[in-house]
């Protein structure tokens, strides 16, 4: 079977790539970008359908993150894909250089006052894709799947006839 990259994952990686292109990036944030792309082979890319079960108070914990703090916890949430320390606080270093622009979206999810999930989602050419989804066990989202639907009905970026995608993990799929 043949696996389907859309161009919107292309555009993600760009994006993020582009994040610590500067003058004199940090060691830190070269190597995070390393261990994000270790964590990118293990990703496959499958398409994902629009849900109606959303519940208010799920939509009331979906956050844009739109300011550094914000990031900082995006970051946090992100590093707990990796399994050690070094690792993570490399993580750390890549996610937190972040700049917020089109076409990504950082999105946060809170259940009893704390971040308990993270996504990235990028709009490009009538495709969206959900990708980086992290979330600890919490008391508001019964599954990945129901953080991710109601990120996308927060975030209003599926118009009709959208492709939607969702960039999850090849051995352990997010949605069951």
């Amino acid at each position: 079977m043949t696996q389907v990259t859309p161009n919107v994952f292309q555009v993600k990686n760009s994006w993020l790539w582009q994040q610590i292109e500067v003058e004199f990036p940090t060691a830190e944030s070269l190597r995070g970008r390393a261990r994000y792309q270790e964590l990118l082979d293990a990703q496959k890319v499958v398409s994902l359908s629009l849900s109606d079960d959303v519940t208010d108070e799920q939509l009331d914990g979906v956050f844009l993150v739109d300011f550094h703090r914000l990031t900082v916890m995006f970051a946090l949430l992100q590093a707990k894909r990796a399994t050690d320390e070094v690792a993570q606080n490399e993580l750390v270093e890549f996610f937190t250089q972040i700049i917020y622009s089109e076409p990504c979206d950082l999105y946060l999810g809170f259940a009893d006052g704390q971040p308990i999930a993270a996504a990235l989602l990028t709009k490009s050419d009538g495709e969206v894709l959900v990708s980086d989804v992290v979330m600890l066990p919490n008391s508001l989202y019964s599954s990945t799947q129901s953080y991710i639907q109601a990120l996308l009905k927060k975030s209003q970026a599926v118009q009709p006839n959208s492709q939607l995608w969702l960039e999850q993990p090849s051995g352990n799929p997010l949605l069951g």
